[in-house]
């Protein structure tokens, strides 16, 4: 099927169709040294009167969850955000030691549209740029989908955004493909709530807080037991220890990982790690 063909189709399915679906790949650095990025394809899910932005990975184990009936979970590296369309307030959602938070943030973009165009998959495009988050973005966004909406917290341009990137390819976003749902596809079970662990409302300033608790102390609730004696012998990755300070490069370990994998999609939001 050509593109102009599949994009008529996609018009006229506009009234019937209650999600418009948009996969994204995600070429990312955690880590600002990495020579090679990491890859991701993410969901852009537009719906009557809401967008949700996650990881693919969701649906794919939505999808062996209910074939087989079963809870099992995952999470992601990157933040998923769901929003009312139109709108800058986000609802972004977290996950710190095993417990998922959610906050809400305000995300106005202030968007300078340029005279450049250029086509990809056949798709009129138009060039916009943008600072966010610490980072300059380029943005490129067509007016053949009728949607002012991009992943992640990016939108109000006249028009989809297909592809996205910073200045300095830190994050890079491509449109892959779109599909369209005739229902508003369900996300309650694995998004807005965690396979029945509904996430816990929080500010951001209590999210990062918590964020910087678990840094100072990862495996609090193990080493608790041990240093308490409630306990003679704890497991962890099929290792038994019997004394609080064997867990030492445990905890180093995760936390030179933590400063390590510190280049978020907000840079000015990367948190200020102690120092060795």
């Amino acid at each position: 099927m050509n593109r102009i063909f599949a994009l008529l189709i996609f018009i006229s399915g506009l009234t019937f169709s209650q999600t418009h679906r948009f996969f994204y790949e995600l070429k990312f650095k955690s880590d600002s040294t990495q020579t090679e990025p990491s890859k991701k394809i993410m969901v852009l899910d537009i719906n009557p009167k809401e967008t949700k932005y996650y990881d693919n990975a969701f649906l794919e184990k939505d999808s062996i969850n209910k074939k087989f009936n079963s809870q099992n979970t995952n999470w992601t590296s990157q933040i998923p955000v769901t929003r009312k369309r139109g709108s800058n307030k986000n609802t972004n959602f977290g996950m710190i030691d095993f417990q998922t938070y959610s906050y809400q943030t305000d995300n106005a973009l202030n968007w300078k549209l340029t005279n450049e165009t250029k086509k990809y998959q056949g798709l009129n495009l138009q060039k916009a740029t943008t600072n966010f988050g610490g980072r300059k973005w380029t943005a490129w966004f067509t007016k053949d989908f009728p949607f002012s909406e991009g992943p992640y917290k990016f939108q109000g341009l006249p028009g989809l955004i297909i592809l996205l990137q910073d200045e300095k390819d830190n994050y890079n976003f491509s449109f892959v493909k779109n599909v369209n749902l005739k229902e508003t596809y369900d996300t309650s079970n694995f998004l807005e709530v965690r396979y029945g662990n509904k996430p816990i409302p929080v500010s951001e300033k209590i999210f990062v807080n918590k964020k910087l608790e678990y840094f100072n102390d990862p495996i609090h609730d193990i080493k608790s037991k041990l240093e308490s004696g409630t306990t003679n012998s704890v497991d962890f990755n099929g290792v038994r220890y019997t004394k609080a300070d064997q867990l030492r490069p445990i905890i180093e370990q995760e936390q030179n990982y933590l400063r390590k994998n510190n280049n978020p999609i907000e840079l000015n939001k990367a948190l200020k790690y102690p120092k060795k």
